[in-house]
Order: C-alpha cells, then sequence, then structure tokens
C-alpha cells in the first residue's frame, strides 16, 4: 500500500492512487504543519501557533482538547498507523524501491514529548520532493550541468496542480503557501534562463510572454520577454517592452531591474540607454506613502513643519530634521505634513526609505539616479555628475523630497534640494553626522489630551466617555508612546466586549 500526500495544491491524500478525504479545513492544518516539518517534532504550543495564531484570544475555549482531536482524526486517516504508542516509533521501516511497508501502514502519527511528529515514507510528500528538486538543480548549475538542472526543475514543476495547500487555514499554512509560491517563481525563472541559454527562444516564447502580462512580473521574466523578442528578429518589439518596463520602474522612484539592464545592453551592444518611442512630457511624480486616516494629535509639531516647508516663492527652505525614538511616529508626521503641502509643491513629491540603506554601495548615487529618473531626466554616465544632474532637473520646479529613517546626515546631503521653491524633510533616530542650516524637531510621547485623543478615535467617544478614568490610566499605561498606544487600542477596538479598565490589568500585568 502506498500514501502520498499532495501539498502544491489543495491538500489531498491518495491511497494506491486514490484519493481520500484529508479531513476538516483546521485538521488539514494540523496536518499541513507536521508534514512541512518533515519528520521534526513539533509542540503542542507550535502546533497551537500554527493553527490558531499566536493570540490566545483567537483560539478555541479548550485548545489542547481540540488539538487531540484533530490528532486523533488524523490517525484514523487511511494509510495510518492506528496502533502506535505514545512516545513509540514506527513498526516499520519504510521499503523505498516498492513503496510497501510491514503491517499496512505508510505513515504514523507520533508523540514526541509535548507535542507530536509524523514519519512518512521518503518521496511521500510534494512539496518535499519539490523542494529537493530546486535544491539539487541549483547544486548541478553549479556544477555546469544545466541540462540535468532543466530535467530537475521540470520534474519538480510538474508537481504543482494549483496554489499550495489552497483552503488551508492557519497562519502557518499561509507562511508556507508564500515560501512554496516564490520557490515556485524562482524554479520557473531558472528552468526558462536555462531554455534560453540552450537557443530555445522561440520555443518559450510564449510562455514568457503569458507570465509577463502580470502586473507584478518580475525584472527577470521582463528581461527573459526581452531577449526572447530580439533573439526571435523582433527587435522593435523587445524595445518597446523595455521602454514599458523603464518607465514603470521611474514611476515608482526605482531603477530598472540589473536584468532588464543586461537585456538592454545585449540588444544595443552599448550602455546606452535606447531612444524612447515617444515624447516624454511633463513628469510630476508622487511617491509619498499614503495618508494616516486617523492622524491624531501633534498640533504643535504640524503646525512647526507646515510653516517650515512652506515655500515664500524665492528663498531655499531650510531642511527639517524630525528626530525621535522608534514608534513616536516620525514618518507619519512627515507624510501627513508633505500630503497637506502637495498643492504648494505641483511639481513633484520624492521619497526615499532609506532604512538599512547606509550598508548598501553606491549610497546616495543610487536615490540620486532615482530621483532623476522619476523627474523625467537622464541619469549621466559619469557618476560625479549625477548630483548635479540632480540639481539641474530641481531648477525651475517646486519639488517636495522626503528621506525616511536616515541614519548618516553627511550622507544624504547631495539629496537635500539647493534650488528656491524646494524643500527637504528627514526623519531618522540615534543620527550621526550634520546637515548645515537645518531646523530640529523632536518628536516624543504624545501629551496627555493627543493620547486620549487618539483612544477617542479608535474606540469610539462613547467608549470612552464611559470609562474616562481608565481611559486615562490606559494612556499612562501605555506611557502615551504612539506606536505602543495605537497597537493596544486597535487590540482592544477588535474585543468591543471588553473594558477599558480590564486592558490596562493586561497591559501593566
Amino acid at each position: 500500500m502506498t500514501v502520498r500526500f499532495q501539498t502544491l495544491g489543495p491538500l489531498r491524500l491518495r491511497q494506491d492512487g486514490t484519493e481520500v478525504p484529508a479531513g476538516r479545513p483546521q485538521q488539514q492544518a494540523v496536518l499541513a504543519a507536521l508534514l512541512a516539518a518533515r519528520g521534526r517534532p513539533l509542540t503542542t504550543t507550535q502546533l497551537l501557533h500554527a493553527v490558531w495564531g499566536e493570540d490566545d484570544e483567537h483560539w478555541p475555549s479548550h485548545p489542547k482538547r481540540a488539538l487531540a482531536t484533530h490528532i486523533y482524526r488524523i490517525r484514523q486517516l487511511p494509510g495510518f498507523s492506528k496502533d502506535v504508542m505514545p512516545g513509540a516509533t514506527p513498526d516499520f521501516t519504510p521499503d523505498l524501491s516498492s513503496g510497501f511497508s510491514p503491517g499496512g501502514a505508510c505513515a504514523a502519527l507520533l508523540q514526541a514529548g509535548e507535542g507530536y511528529r509524523l514519519s512518512v515514507e521518503a518521496g511521500a510528500v510534494d512539496m518535499h520532493r519539490f523542494d529537493d528538486a530546486v535544491q539539487a538543480a541549483a547544486a548541478a548549475r553549479r556544477k555546469g550541468d544545466p541540462d540535468g538542472a532543466h530535467a530537475l526543475l521540470t520534474q519538480g514543476l510538474a508537481l504543482w496542480h494549483g496554489t499550495a495547500l489552497d483552503g488551508v487555514p492557519g497562519p502557518l499554512a499561509e507562511r508556507i503557501r508564500q515560501r512554496l509560491a516564490a520557490s515556485r517563481a524562482a524554479a520557473l525563472e531558472a528552468r526558462l534562463s536555462i531554455d534560453m541559454a540552450s537557443g530555445r527562444h522561440a520555443e518559450v516564447l510564449p510562455e514568457i510572454a503569458v507570465l509577463a502580462e502580470d502586473p507584478d512580473a518580475s525584472g527577470q521574466v521582463l528581461a527573459l520577454l526581452v531577449l526572447a523578442l530580439f533573439r526571435s528578429g523582433r527587435r522593435d518589439e523587445a524595445c518597446a517592452v523595455y521602454d514599458r518596463a523603464r518607465d514603470r520602474a521611474e514611476e515608482l522612484g526605482l531603477d530598472p531591474a540589473p536584468e532588464l539592464e543586461r537585456s538592454r545592453r545585449e540588444i544595443l551592444g552599448s550602455p546606452a540607454v535606447p531612444a524612447r518611442s515617444g515624447p516624454r512630457g511633463p513628469v510630476r511624480p508622487c511617491h509619498l506613502p499614503p495618508d494616516i486616516g486617523d492622524f491624531t494629535g501633534r498640533t504643535t509639531e504640524t503646525a512647526l513643519l507646515l510653516e517650515a516647508l512652506t515655500p515664500d516663492g524665492t528663498a531655499v527652505r531650510r531642511p527639517v530634521v524630525v528626530h525621535g525614538a522608534a514608534g513616536t511616529g516620525k514618518t507619519t508626521l512627515a507624510v501627513h505634513v508633505a500630503h497637506q503641502l502637495r498643492d504648494l509643491y505641483p511639481d513633484g513629491q520624492l521619497y526615499a526609505a532609506l532604512t538599512g540603506s547606509d550598508a548598501l554601495p553606491g549610497l546616495p548615487g543610487r536615490v540620486l539616479a532615482a530621483f532623476i529618473r522619476a523627474l523625467g531626466e537622464d541619469v549621466p554616465g559619469d557618476e560625479a555628475a549625477v548630483t548635479a544632474a540632480y540639481q539641474a532637473a530641481l531648477d525651475g520646479r517646486r519639488v517636495m523630497v522626503v528621506l525616511d529613517d536616515v541614519r548618516d546626515l553627511d550622507a544624504v546631503r547631495p539629496l537635500i534640494p539647493r534650488q528656491p521653491g524646494c524643500a527637504a524633510v528627514v526623519t531618522g533616530r540615534a543620527l550621526t553626522g550634520l546637515l548645515p542650516d537645518v531646523q530640529w524637531l523632536a518628536l516624543g510621547a504624545f501629551s496627555p489630551e493627543d493620547a486620549l485623543g487618539l483612544l477617542v478615535r479608535t474606540l469610539g467617544a462613547s467608549r470612552v466617555e464611559a470609562e474616562p478614568d481608565a481611559a486615562r490610566a490606559l494612556a499612562e499605561a501605555c506611557r502615551r508612546h504612539p506606536a505602543l498606544l495605537r497597537a493596544t487600542a486597535a487590540r482592544l477596538a477588535a474585543r468591543p466586549h471588553w473594558s477599558v479598565a480590564s486592558m490596562v490589568d493586561r497591559v501593566t500585568e
């Protein structure tokens, strides 16, 4: 007897080729977690988190009893050993050549300490076979065996028959779905890349074209399409695909994907950017993140920022640096004010999130190049001329620049506009370096009024008015810290049966 588990689609069991029910959705979530562990034991807590999440408010009233019920039902599935004692090991050694095992069982759900582990035959789970094929293909490519890698990738991709674990609930199942989807996309791109390198561009062009129709198609897929079109004698179409991809990147304030740049170089045989098919036209980028809908408080700070950043038409506005500890709302405030000033900076609002960017090579050159393209200008080939080109692109325009989560002020100095009519706001914590002639705005905890206002905005006035003392106590228990207070208020808003006082107890505990 053979038992196979299909996870690269709806979760299914097949016994000797015949499909058998996999049980109720939450039972499937338990089974999926055990299958994903590949024989490693999972504690009861890990399984509870896998099915119902880490917040025990979402758990059933008797979670361990519910889990034990699912474990019992899984053991009753066809192909599972029914007589394994707690803590025991399977009473069979899988015969991998024939697929049969003594006793007629091919799977055993075993108790392991405070949890469980699932023992199945090697190769019985399709997502394991897919993962193994992808790893083996990568090894084959490293060894210079593209044909072997191609065969392995083809075999692995053939295992798919839909969305992985389709319909299986629980946070772990969702994480597995996302991981497998990304791995599937990478495997497909790797297989197509081997096809292209082997001269099979005409054969795979229709498949690549279908993938490229996805609005979220990767740079690698678009680069493959450009090359497949070019090598099929359709150069103009290849250049048009590149133009569209570059335009979309510029709209987002990004550089074209490196793969696209390599495909362009193959087409032209030079690093020059191909001419566009039509006029560029006026470019007014707006890269700001969405404004927060329930922005509350910070009345004084907002007024100071508005006054500091409002253009006067002639002078260069001094950059404003908003600094404070994590979670104090620096980004939220800067973005909120930038949105309020959009009409006064009609030529564009440039935004760059620089978290961790000080560790990247070429900062701020990358951001400068992205900003220049976003403003509709070409980036000069000479790196020394990029800063001058950026300032020239701002000349005569009214542009707001927001540089978020900066660490080194010296590093972002070239990004600060020096043109009249432009302005910049910088956010960061633990800042190093200096910027000349700046205004500083420190953010700390909410005032008592602002903290209470956030609770009213999140919970509703009636709920706060019913427990005014508890509401003030909750704000103080959260130290009036904006991020902590907002998260706590959101949790309370999702539980209308909780009192505000009960949340104070939970926070203080």
